[in-house]
């Protein structure tokens, strides 16, 4: 599969990017060239896939979601250059500094 220039146009609409012409054509080939990666890694057998996994699951720990306060709240206020009004970042309803 191969992506149209219209589509790399398409899909740059939707991620919100502004290209030119001579971007459009580097686009066009670097996401064929991902897409054709991804072809690639779809032809790889089942049981080969197996071996992959199971080595992943022996290497790759997850850190443990927990909080941390090693911050004082006074500490992170103090770091903005804007007002700071009973504990909190003044801003107007824009969001402009105040």
């Amino acid at each position: 599969m191969s992506l149209t220039q219209e589509q790399v146009i398409h899909i740059a609409h939707l991620a919100k990017l502004h290209i030119t012409p001579e971007e459009v054509e580097q686009y066009q080939w670097d996401l064929n060239s991902i897409v054709g990666y991804i072809d690639i890694l779809s032809q790889v057998p089942d049981s080969e896939l197996q071996k992959v996994h199971g080595n992943i699951e022996h290497t790759l720990i997850p850190r443990l979601d927990e909080e941390h306060r090693d911050i004082s709240r006074e500490e992170l206020l103090s770091c903005t250059p804007q007002k700071v009004i009973h504990h909190q970042i003044a801003v107007d309803s824009l969001g402009i500094r105040a």
